[in-house]
Formats: C-alpha cells, structure tokens, sequence
C-alpha cells in the first residue's frame, strides 16, 4: 500500500531531521508480526507532548532547537496512515538510545490483507 509507505517515510524524515549523527531502523518479522523500529540519538520527544503524539498542531514549551520545531503533522500524518492500513504505532523515548522511538506493528494476517 501506498499509504504504508508515506507513513513510514514521515517517520524515518523525522528521525533523519532530529537525529544528532545515526538513525537506526529494524525490521523483525515472524508468522505471527511484522514490527519495524525507528530510532534515533537525538533529543527525543519533549515531556509536555509525548502523551500527546499523533495529534495534530502540538507545540513543546521545552523545544531546545527552535529551527527543527513542527506542529507535529508528519506524525499525526504518518500514524493515521499506518493505523489505517491496521498497524498499531507507538512512539516513545528510547531506553537504549537518547533519542525517539516509533514501533510499529501488524499482525500478520492483517497485513497481508492490504
């Protein structure tokens, strides 16, 4: 589907424009799932907004870099794309790396339904 490939290119943009030097992107897949993880060693999501991710027009009070601040649309974009195509799209502060993370995952069956 057109539209997963949107979605995960509004994803991986993301991670190339606040990434300080590497994006990291893993695909694992079984009979069951198919998840691919988009990482990167930026700054992360900001703590006012993360609870929010997916909405659109959000803003942080705490942005350290006014020049790579958005309204948040390439993810609202991206995760209406995916979640329409049955992914399910969490996105979250890595534990391993400084940076944000984006799972995304389907169940087998649906995806292969697209």
């Amino acid at each position: 589907s057109i539209e997963i490939v949107y979605g995960l290119r509004n994803f991986i943009g993301n991670a190339n424009k606040f990434a300080k030097n590497n994006i990291f992107i893993n695909l694992k897949s079984d009979s069951q799932i198919t998840e691919i993880t988009v990482e990167d060693d930026g700054n992360g999501y900001p703590r006012d907004i993360i609870s929010k991710i997916g909405e659109p027009y959000l803003k942080s009070n705490y942005s350290k870099d006014k020049s790579k601040e958005g309204l948040g649309l390439g993810l609202f974009i991206g995760k209406t794309l995916l979640e329409k195509n049955f992914a399910s799209v969490n996105c979250i502060n890595s534990k391993t790396r400084s940076g944000a993370e984006v799972n995304i995952r389907w169940k087998n069956r649906e995806l292969f339904n697209i």
